[in-house]
């Protein structure tokens, strides 16, 4: 079952690990070190998950061999979910993912503040991300809400766009904050207008299973652009 403190993916956990070892020398010789720091707590507490709330909603009709397929792919006990009691309905939690919502989330709000002289440009492109996010998302019966993992791309192209001249590091920060607030705030909608008799999952990992790997890649992403632009 789904806990508190998740068992890590190991292929994914080694995999963005063996990435930030060639990516540490660029952050020290770029100066980027900050937001280097931030991405690697993001991947070591992506374990943690931190419950908010519960609501009720619909179980899936896999079979067996369905469930255990989909369980498999996205990492998830789905089986045992179903079979935890013999109700029609999960009495789903809703968590945010310490890596992938919670130390994002703060950061975000702590570079935003260097960029205060572009606020309108900035919510104007995050909303941009976040319908983007919103469309693209889905809420997979079992699983929770999946997001792709390309999503946080757009960000690129309106952060070089938007971003002062003032170096790389601010074009690393305004990328990382444009994405973070874009797919959480669609995550967050997708949330809100959940059909809850059609749908659901025993957890909805917010930032976690799911949609970790969206928030992940793009703020590695911009930690390349930062050190290499």
């Amino acid at each position: 079952m789904r806990k508190i403190v998740n068992k890590p993916d190991l292929k994914m956990f080694v995999f963005y690990g063996l990435l930030l070892i060639p990516t540490s020398f660029l952050c020290y010789k770029g100066r980027n070190l900050s937001l280097f720091f931030v991405i690697m707590a993001m991947l070591l507490t992506s374990v943690i998950e931190l419950p908010i709330y519960e609501l009720r909603t619909k179980k899936p009709e896999y079979s067996e061999p369905e469930a255990r397929c989909i369980g498999e792919f996205y990492g998830v006990q789905i089986v045992e979910e179903m079979q935890a009691d013999r109700e029609r309905t999960y009495r789903t939690r809703v968590t945010l993912n310490m890596g992938g919502f919670v130390i994002p989330l703060f950061f975000s709000f702590y570079l935003l503040l260097s960029y205060t002289t572009l606020l309108l440009e900035i919510a104007m492109s995050i909303l941009l991300i976040a319908a983007f996010s919103y469309i693209l998302s889905e809420v997979k019966a079992g699983v929770g809400i999946v997001i792709p993992s390309y999503v946080g791309i757009l960000a690129i192209p309106l952060g070089l766009i938007l971003a002062p001249e003032s170096g790389n590091t601010a074009i690393a920060g305004l990328i990382f904050v444009l994405a973070i607030f874009g797919i959480l705030l669609g995550m967050l909608i997708t949330l809100a207008t959940l059909p809850k008799e059609e749908v659901g999952s025993a957890f909805f990992n917010l930032g976690g299973v799911g949609s970790f790997h969206s928030i992940y890649l793009i703020s590695l992403l911009a930690l390349f652009i930062g050190t290499v632009a």
